[in-house]
């Protein structure tokens, strides 16, 4: 484990970026009382804030201390970058106990559920999706819980202090953020497919016809009599679908993370884990607290299972959309296509227009330009002069450069293939 840590930080050090300090919300809960302010911290004193332990009064007076969780929100930007500074996420860190080996896991921006414990360092776990990152410790002797709740992309802190605060009274046990977290990410995905997702995907089905709730016309009136979409919008929706098959795709990843996180509770309750409790209280309140967790395990893998077979459905359901809307997409294109063969006819006829017009008044341009020609005196007896001979002279050859040139234009190709190949064969001869 040492050499872990080792490279861990090595890593961590070379690719974490961090930012200009900020405000950083905070909330501590414990198992009464009503719900706490969220209270935003400069950046010493959330590390001041870290750094006290409430409970240690009640050890040294030997009264049981209360389970208390502190979290705290650090916002992370593309780079990744946290918006702390390095010398105060370090100093957290140290004030958590927490086992460096996490450090890999926050900066090269993991999904899933890891979990460290070491000498010297407190049962660190870890657990990451597409909106946050959780961080957090357990000391068993306190019954504290302290942790980091990175944002990601999403800023889900309040929504997610809301449902841990329904929870508080089940905060003997460090399993609670993996019960906390599943839950959290089952709800919050319910609502983003129920809303944008699936009502766009309803929203092109009305529009196009095609769907699990047909309109009646779809087969049965020729093609000619359906609505006709811009090129556009056909665009702008297949972007859609696919967005949102993207979307199932990974959110049905995240949700097996929690499935995972589940079934690990319930492993830890099958075997009466006490993780490292040490009074005979705390371990009866730990395996109450994690007892309770249990048993809320099997409806809420009801409930993930279940939106992974609807986002199964919704991903095939988007698939097969888009495939209609690409199939109405080549149809626009073939009809722009045919518009613009159209035009492209309507200039030929023109062209051919022109030409005739050129043809009928040929004969005559040549005749007059021949007849007002200074070499032939139609006013004498011979009218053709003796130099009549030098407008020929000039004319045929002109004339057969003119084609030639011509021909060297439109046949460069077949001239290029054909002679300089031979050419170039010989000479290596």
């Amino acid at each position: 484990m040492n050499a872990i840590r080792s490279l861990s930080e090595e890593v961590f050090n070379q690719d974490q970026h961090f930012s200009e300090p900020g405000h950083y919300k905070t909330i501590k809960l414990t198992d009464s009382g009503s719900k706490p302010e969220v209270i935003k911290h400069q950046e010493d004193e959330l590390c001041a804030w870290f750094s006290s332990t409430p409970n240690d009064k009640s050890i040294l007076r030997n009264i049981e201390p209360t389970p208390t969780l502190k979290l705290a929100s650090i916002h992370r930007t593309s780079g990744p970058r946290l918006m702390i500074s390095s010398s105060a996420f370090n100093r957290i860190f140290a004030s958590m106990k927490a086992d460096p080996s996490v450090k890999y896991m926050i900066c090269q921006d993991y999904d899933g559920f890891h979990e460290y414990q070491s000498d010297g360092f407190l049962l660190t776990r870890f657990t990451g999706n597409a909106m946050y990152a959780l961080v957090w410790t357990f000391d068993p002797v306190t019954l504290t819980t302290s942790a980091l709740f990175i944002n990601r992309w999403a800023i889900m802190f309040d929504q997610f202090t809301n449902v841990l605060y329904e929870f508080r009274t089940l905060m003997c046990t460090p399993s609670l953020l993996c019960f906390v977290s599943a839950f959290f990410l089952i709800r919050d995905f319910d609502k983003s497919t129920g809303g944008w997702e699936l009502a766009t995907i309803q929203h092109i089905e009305g529009k196009t016809g095609f769907g699990p709730h047909p309109t009646g016309w779809r087969g049965v009136e020729p093609l000619s009599y359906i609505h006709r979409f811009d090129i556009n919008q056909l665009t702008s929706w297949l972007q859609a679908t696919n967005e949102i098959a993207g979307n199932a795709v990974n959110r049905s990843r995240h949700q097996k993370n929690g499935l995972k996180l589940l079934a690990m509770i319930k492993e830890e309750d099958a075997r009466g884990e006490t993780f490292g409790l040490i009074t005979a209280s705390s371990v009866t309140r730990g395996k109450a607290d994690l007892r309770e967790l249990a048993n809320a395990v099997v409806p809420l893998q009801r409930h993930i299972s279940s939106y992974l077979e609807y986002s199964e459905y919704l991903k095939d359901r988007s698939a097969r959309l888009a495939n209609v809307l690409f199939a109405l997409l080549t149809h626009s294109d073939a009809d722009a296509s045919i518009l613009l063969a159209s035009a492209a006819k309507r200039d030929s006829s023109s062209m051919k227009t022109i030409a005739i017009m050129t043809m009928a008044f040929l004969p005559a341009t040549f005749f007059a330009a021949l007849f007002s020609m200074p070499t032939l005196q139609w006013d004498q007896s011979k009218v053709m002069q003796e130099n009549f001979w030098v407008y020929w002279a000039f004319t045929i050859p002109v004339t057969i450069a003119v084609f030639i040139v011509w021909m060297l234009i439109v046949g460069r190709h077949w001239i290029q293939r054909h002679i300089f190949s031979s050419i170039s064969r010989k000479v290596v001869a």
